[in-house]
């Protein structure tokens, strides 16, 4: 188990630079690593961005440090359950979170939704949106939760 937690936590940090929206979308490019560089990051910056931002936003670029994170105290034999399920659970969090909030937003304007609520209606959905950056991301989170809860033994 460590080993696939491990691996989901990479897949969260490789997911930094690989494309979050998908091909059916002309025009739209998404990949978060280019959101942090155009910030020019040092101190300053970063405290004025962390202060500045949504929440929601500082909480999504903290889940990859906090992968990055994970992936290196694993190689150092320092794993952390808690950072797994701290991990994996923002991650998921978020996910829910916005679901949730673009929900809303559409019932409150009165848009038609374009899926019935289930499972499938939504798969499909966010296959047809979505790009490898953010499956590897909710893939990587889903499992590295699942991992930090069920556990992984001492080396």
């Amino acid at each position: 188990m460590r080993a696939l937690a491990v691996l989901a936590a990479a897949a969260m940090v490789v997911s930094l630079f690989l494309p979050w929206l998908g091909t059916t979308l002309p025009g739209a490019r998404f990949v978060p690593w280019d959101l942090i560089r155009n910030l020019n990051p040092d101190l300053d910056t970063a405290q004025r961005f962390v202060v500045e931002s949504p929440g929601e936003l500082v909480i999504f670029l903290a889940t990859f440090v906090l992968a990055a994170l994970f992936v290196v105290l694993s190689l150092i034999g320092l794993a952390s359950r808690l950072l797994a399920v701290l991990t994996g659970g923002l991650a998921v969090g978020i996910v829910a979170y916005g679901y949730v909030r673009l929900r809303d937003g559409a019932i409150d304007l009165g848009l038609p939704l374009p899926v019935n609520g289930t499972a499938e209606d939504l798969l499909r959905l966010s296959t047809d949106i979505l790009g490898m950056g953010a499956w590897a991301w909710i893939g990587g989170a889903a499992v590295l939760l699942v991992a930090g809860l069920v556990g992984f033994g001492r080396r």
